[in-house]
């Protein structure tokens, strides 16, 4: 639960800075209000399940690019199915299926997952070493619930809108 909402509340710092960098202006990345980007939690939690079964940085690589591919497939689909919306959409890029992954992304997700495995975690694993256990589990409920909620609010909001907004 702790590593979720840490992992939650990095991806969405890290895709904010990206897009902030590529549209060269400020932009707060993701659906929900909030730094909250599930998707990087989820993703981190399934890299990080896999570690002890990989032994070298090019088994992480592969794991790490198929799971979060699958993983950016599935989300898209239901998003786009069950509430109408579409977050993003690779058609841009080459190598693309169904606009919803891309090769790029792909391969991003491969390194990024070499670079938690290596480092990320290790610190993040310091840290709560060092922390008061009983406050960073409180914390990190507090904040999942929050997701919880907009999440269930988001389905509402969603569910009579098209994906225009309509």
């Amino acid at each position: 639960m702790v590593k979720f909402a840490i992992y939650t509340f990095l991806g969405f710092i890290i895709e904010s800075a990206y897009i902030s960098i590529l549209e060269k202006r400020i932009h707060f990345s993701g659906l929900l209000k909030g730094p909250f980007i599930p998707i990087y939690g989820f993703g981190a939690l399934l890299i990080l399940k896999a570690v002890p079964y990989h032994t070298n940085n090019f088994e992480i690589f592969f794991y790490s690019l198929v799971c979060c591919t699958a993983l950016e497939y599935v989300t898209h689909y239901f998003l786009a199915h069950d509430l109408n919306i579409e977050i993003w959409n690779y058609q841009k890029y080459p190598d693309h299926y169904c606009s919803r992954i891309c090769l790029f992304y792909s391969l991003m997700w491969g390194i990024l997952g070499i670079i938690l495995v290596n480092f990320i975690d290790p610190f993040i694993n310091q840290l709560l070493a060092a922390s008061n256990y009983y406050l960073v589990n409180v914390i990190a409920l507090i904040y999942i619930l929050v997701i919880i909620y907009q999440f269930y609010n988001l389905r509402f909001q969603f569910k009579t809108k098209n994906k225009y907004g309509n």
